[in-house]
């Protein structure tokens, strides 16, 4: 079995990401071995992950793009933004009051993947507060930025 890739990022992320993402995914699929990459479902950086991913699986069948959920009932306007494999909704989320349901996704993803993919550009937010649990739980983070390669 492989290992997991998530993402975070801001809502608001520049599409001249997506390069830079899909250089990274192409490193980890080849030299890290991971196979599985989850995506939340909201916000610019989540859709060119989605993106690049979806391109990626052309070459490289094998892997899978799972979306974790943080409210079920609109898990049928997914499909259409974000093409997924499978999805999961953790049990750690579902008990989570609907305030803080987003909040539980991606504590649950930053504690329990192998590798983040990261565009952080501000020191506040979803996003950054995801990150700073991916660290303290001592995961590989790859930073993207929005300058060219």
């Amino acid at each position: 079995m492989g290992k997991i890739c998530t993402f975070f990022g801001h809502r608001d992320a520049p599409l001249a990401l997506e390069s830079s993402i899909e250089k990274q995914v192409r490193k980890l699929i080849t030299e890290e071995n991971v196979d599985t990459f989850w995506i939340g479902g909201y916000g610019r950086f989540d859709s060119l992950a989605t993106r690049v991913l979806n391109k990626l699986q052309k070459d490289f069948p094998h892997i899978s793009i799972i979306l974790i959920i943080a409210y079920p009932r609109q898990l049928h306007r997914y499909g259409e933004i974000f093409p997924f494999d499978t999805f999961d909704y953790p049990p750690e989320v579902e008990s989570a009051p609907y305030k803080f349901a987003i909040s539980a996704r991606n504590r649950y993803m930053a504690k329990n993947t192998d590798f983040v993919i990261a565009y952080i550009n501000r020191e506040y937010g979803g996003a950054y507060d995801a990150v700073n649990i991916a660290q303290n739980n001592k995961k590989n983070i790859f930073f993207i930025n929005d300058k060219i390669d």
